[in-house]
């Protein structure tokens, strides 16, 4: 079986999800759900980078030092914090 790499660095991404009080629960082989307060958020698939907030799919960019900031953390942390002012 061949293995495939995972882009997403998964220990920051937790970091970013417990940051601002978000649950993870693994759905399938790369799916994850992001709940906040018991609600869906949006599910993440981390073999792709890829984000969908039930409206929308969105790519992060692939993990590179851009000035000194990892840009795919920009655009998670940007995401979640619009997904909270209106959540689904």
């Amino acid at each position: 079986m061949k293995k495939r790499s995972n882009f997403t660095p998964m220990e920051r991404f937790h970091e970013i999800l417990i940051g601002h009080g978000l649950d993870a629960t693994n759905v399938g082989i790369n799916h994850i759900r992001i709940f906040l307060d018991g609600k869906k958020l949006f599910d993440y698939y981390p073999l792709k980078m890829k984000l969908f907030d039930y409206h929308n799919w969105h790519q992060l960019t692939y993990p590179s030092f851009l000035e000194g900031v990892d840009k795919w953390e920009t655009e998670l942390d940007g995401i979640i914090k619009k997904l909270m002012v209106s959540p689904q």
